[in-house]
């Protein structure tokens, strides 16, 4: 249950050029609920980096990638970093930085070190955010899974739907509305394909509009490190919308959360909440950042959840010799079983995890059981038998 690893806040100016490419670039990526693309730094070091829409004007660096590579910076200095965890300080690279991706060149004077792994997993070296998008427009191609920037040519936009924007702060905002247990909550929301959720609302817009007391099925789970900042455990109210509406297309059968004491970016904000990649994977877009438009053409049907599990993992075999409990839902199996946050699993269904490809790991929630080695962190080892389950 990966749910966000939400906006980045670099408090530390930075001089970002980017060259000029002879031709429009496409980016091949790979993306299992987020969205990772292969990069080159340095001309030498390549790392699997995350594209986050709400990540501004950055590219940053995990710690453990940059500890295992042959990256030794020679100026490193500090500065305040802010995201779905409140703010915290972190070490920046102050060398100057080239980074590659397909033909695309971009320096950075800074780059941010972050703990990427511990809020997403072991897949991600590093992050990239919407640098200079107001220069070219952008495709998210979910559908033949590609971004493109289109420097020298028009993206044709026919049959796509056209929705204004507001790109402020290298941030993207638009308009939808969600409908939950018969309420509208329309306004602005943030573009964030750094989120794994559908709509995850901030605590202002939970208080604003009474989220909290609107009738209906609710399940509390508990996440550790959700994103960025000093704050090591979130807890989210998950709820099942009625529909999300964003231009003249209405998404169904998708949960929405929202946290009670959120802080940094999910606290009190100019936006409802942040929308992830659980809607976006449906469209494919075009960011045309210069003339404030969005452009949107489904690819994917709607489909109901399904039956699920009430746990997440990070794949943390980098570090450990397994992958990590990181989310629970209060009222699931998992938690009943004993399964506690910080639990290694060690194998799945009687494989080692070290022996699961990616795609494999992924496509382990859809599978109706799950028989699990679990090894506690003062070291008891437990045997769990779990069923997938209705949640909604």
């Amino acid at each position: 249950m990966m749910k966000l690893l939400s906006t980045i806040l670099i408090t530390l100016s930075s001089l970002n050029c980017m060259a000029q490419n002879p031709s429009d670039n496409t980016m091949p990526f790979v993306y299992h609920g987020h969205i990772y693309l292969q990069t080159t730094v340095n001309d030498s070091m390549q790392v699997n980096t995350l594209f986050d829409t709400g990540a501004a004007n950055i590219f940053g660096i995990d710690s453990v990638a940059l500890t295992q590579s042959a990256w030794h910076p020679q100026k490193v200095g500090k500065a305040k970093a802010g995201g779905a965890a409140g703010a915290t300080t972190v070490r920046v690279i102050a060398d100057g930085t080239k980074v590659q991706m397909g033909t695309m060149v971009q320096q950075y004077e800074i780059v941010p070190i972050f703990k990427l792994r511990d809020i997403v997993d072991r897949h991600v070296d590093g992050i990239w955010g919407i640098k200079d998008i107001t220069l070219y427009p952008l495709e998210i191609n979910f559908e033949n899974q590609y971004i493109k920037q289109y420097t020298h040519s028009k993206p044709s936009t026919e049959g796509f739907q056209q929705l204004p924007i507001k790109y402020e702060n290298h941030r993207i905002m638009l308009q939808a509305e969600v409908q939950l247990g018969g309420k509208k909550i329309r306004g602005w929301y943030l573009m964030d394909t750094g989120s794994g959720a559908s709509v995850s609302f901030t605590s202002k817009a939970m208080t604003s509009f009474g989220i909290d007391k609107i009738e209906g099925k609710r399940y509390l789970v508990d996440m550790a490190q959700a994103g960025i900042g000093d704050k090591p455990m979130e807890t989210f109210v998950e709820m099942m919308s009625d529909y999300i509406q964003i231009g003249s297309d209405t998404i169904r059968h998708t949960d929405i959360d929202y946290v009670p004491e959120g802080i940094g970016a999910m606290s009190d904000r100019s936006y409802l909440g942040i929308i992830g990649n659980s809607v976006w994977e449906k469209f494919n877009i075009i960011i045309d950042a210069k003339n404030q438009a969005l452009y949107l053409r489904r690819h994917q049907a709607d489909e109901p959840m399904g039956k699920t599990y009430g746990y997440g993992w990070r794949n943390r075999t980098d570090i450990c010799r397994g992958w990590v409990v990181s989310s629970m839902n209060r009222s699931s199996e998992a938690k009943e079983a004993g399964m506690e946050i910080g639990d290694t699993i060690t194998a799945i269904n009687g494989r080692d995890v070290r022996d699961y490809t990616w795609d494999e790991e992924y496509s382990l929630k859809k599978l109706p059981r799950h028989e699990l080695d679990i090894v506690t962190p003062t070291g008891q080892k437990k045997h769990l038998t779990l069923e997938s389950k209705e949640y909604w």
